[in-house]
């Protein structure tokens, strides 16, 4: 009786061996995933929209997951997180945004248990029209004219801002005189501030004057034509 119930315990020693085996069975490493991703339209106006488009898949299917955005402007250090989205069950994704400054994108698989993590950057410029400054004076004058000045289109805008010592007697008038034909101006009497001339009457060729109260300082910045930069 005692030579049977060793004889089982040893066949149960050995069939424990067999599954078990010598140590803890090692898992699977994760599966690499594949993964594109693209920022359009770039370069992209201010205010418009950019849409971000990609796959991270394995398989034609079962790819279900998360993608995560972030974005880093120009000349920064940090990526700022932005939003997710959920994949397709084929792995595609899209997420749209805001274009506000240049920059890149960056699109983040975490990965899981069974795949890798995964990321794809993206870089897009970020454009925006604005007025185009032909030219740029400051002075303390209280009698100033500019040099002859050639305006590149009909119309043109000139913004003078200015501050006088004085508060009870300060003022500035800004004139524009065409050349052949067109007089145009714009003041106020007082101490500081800014004043915008929007000319177009007085011809393309021509010349401003600035009149102020002493003790002023002043900057006359004029602005004709559209350019685009990049923000």
């Amino acid at each position: 009786m005692r030579r049977t119930s060793s004889l089982v315990l040893a066949l149960l020693t050995t069939v424990v061996t067999l599954v078990a085996g010598p140590g803890t069975a090692a898992h699977a490493a994760p599966a690499a995933v594949k993964m594109t991703f693209n920022a359009a339209p770039e370069p992209v106006a201010k205010g418009a929209t950019v849409t971000l488009t990609g796959r991270v898949w394995i398989g034609a299917t079962g790819n279900r997951s998360r993608v995560d955005f972030y974005f880093r402007k120009t000349g920064t250090a940090p990526y700022t997180y932005k939003g997710f989205t959920t994949s397709t069950d084929a792995g595609a994704f899209t997420r749209r945004f805001t274009a506000e400054t240049t920059g890149t994108w960056k699109a983040v698989f975490a990965g899981t248990k069974t795949r890798k993590n995964a990321a794809r950057l993206d870089a897009v410029q970020v454009i925006q029209r604005r007025s185009k400054e032909i030219a740029r004076w400051t002075d303390d004058s209280t009698a100033w004219t500019s040099p002859t000045l050639k305006v590149p289109t009909v119309d043109f805008k000139a913004i003078v801002s200015w501050s006088c010592a004085e508060p009870d007697f300060s003022f500035l008038y800004l004139t524009w005189e065409g050349k052949t034909s067109g007089y145009e101006y714009v003041g106020a009497d007082k101490q500081s501030g800014s004043l915008t001339l929007n000319g177009h009457e007085g011809g393309r060729l021509g010349f401003f004057t600035v009149s102020t109260a002493s003790n002023c300082s002043w900057t006359l910045r004029v602005f004709s034509g559209i350019t685009t930069v990049q923000v």
